[in-house]
Formats: C-alpha cells, sequence, structure tokens
C-alpha cells in the first residue's frame, strides 16, 4: 500500500513459507503500462514491483531491489 513512498537504500524484508530475503532499493521510477522490460532477466538477484500509479492510467510505478 505505500510501495510508493519507497526510496533508493530503502529496504524490503520478504517472507515467504520458504524463508525471508532482503533487499536493498536500487531504482524507482514511473514505466509504461506496457513496459514489461524491467522483468527481464539480470545477474543479480532482484525483487521487482510494479503497481499502478493513482490517476495516470497509462503508467505504473516500478521499484527493484537487490537482495543483500
Amino acid at each position: 500500500a505505500k510501495l510508493h513512498t519507497l526510496e533508493k537504500g530503502d529496504t524490503i524484508k520478504y517472507t515467504s513459507i520458504l524463508g525471508s530475503k532482503t533487499y536493498s532499493v536500487c531504482e524507482v521510477k514511473a514505466i509504461k503500462e506496457t513496459d514489461m522490460s524491467v522483468l527481464d532477466n539480470t545477474q543479480d538477484n532482484m525483487i521487482t514491483l510494479i503497481t499502478c500509479i493513482r490517476n495516470t492510467p497509462t503508467q505504473r510505478l516500478c521499484v527493484q531491489a537487490i537482495e543483500i
């Protein structure tokens, strides 16, 4: 719910049935709704979070973070 408040350097803790991982935010940007290139494979272990931007139906907020 507060994805829009994240900034570079913030940490994200992801917990699942398999355990927990911590990530450091490295990128926060607006992307076109059709731009899925942010989901391409990388050399790093990353998490990518995408959500809608209020009152901007053609764009999405994209947050990427690298595992630390």
